[in-house]
């Protein structure tokens, strides 16, 4: 029965649309959006975005457990398989997506609304997949992509978040590849590089700001990492 749910809820992800509430309340309410690999640093910099600004993370729902010291409602909205795709049935998402196949993510519409409803500005940290997918309906949007500041770094930082096995380690770097891959055919995207995570904040607000983007050594160093990523 469990298997069953599983490939009900996968398959009901893949093929997520959209739901037109959800599109008039992105128009009207413009979202930043942020993504990054994984430890590029791009959940501390929203963190330091919400203090220095009246930006706000929107908490997003996951099928994932609980780790230590993660806290419902604040970290993410737990929920179990059958919850989440009780939330899709009810088309009470913005969009959905399936890391690596498995752990199902999604960012609800009352979530974003509560944002909205305190006068705040949402920030949504989403991965490639589902920022393309908004961008079909809304081209207007500049989703912010994290980078490391070279590939040394990233590993180091990597290996600073604790013990990952071989494989997990292999799947973690060629999801990265394929992310930086897509992420660099999308126009809409602008890089930002995480030397420091106040300074990347700032970069980021200044720049959404001014609209003065400087990209070509960012996307040079984002083909760098992906030269790195060929072995993998």
């Amino acid at each position: 029965m469990e298997i069953n749910l599983h490939q009900e809820l996968l398959q009901k992800v893949r093929t997520y649309p959209i739901p037109p509430k959800a599109l008039d309340l992105l128009k009207n309410n413009p979202p930043l959006i942020i993504a990054g690999l994984a430890a590029s640093g791009k959940n501390t910099i929203s963190v330091d975005i919400a203090e220095s600004s009246d930006y706000r993370h929107v908490i997003t729902h996951t099928t994932r457990p609980k780790r230590h010291r993660e806290k419902n409602g604040q970290n993410y909205w737990f929920v179990s398989e059958a919850g989440m795709l009780k939330l899709i049935n009810e088309q009470a998402l913005i969009e959905t997506q399936a890391i690596h196949g498995e752990t199902v993510y999604g960012t609800s519409i009352a979530s974003y609304e509560k944002i909205i409803g305190s006068n705040q500005r949402p920030l949504l940290i989403m991965d490639v997949q589902g920022i393309a997918q908004l961008n079909k309906h809304l081209p207007g949007l500049k989703p912010i992509f994290v980078l490391p500041p070279d590939f040394k770094t990233w590993m180091e930082r990597l290996g600073n978040r604790g013990f990952i096995s071989d494989v997990d380690k292999m799947r973690r770097l060629r999801a990265a590849r394929i992310a930086l891959q897509e992420a660099l055919a999308n126009r809409h995207f602008i890089m930002v590089v995480n030397r420091e995570v106040p300074r990347a904040a700032r970069e980021i607000l200044n720049s959404l700001s001014s609209g003065d983007f400087a990209q070509h050594q960012n996307r040079e160093l984002a083909q760098n990492l992906i030269d790195h990523l060929q072995a993998y």
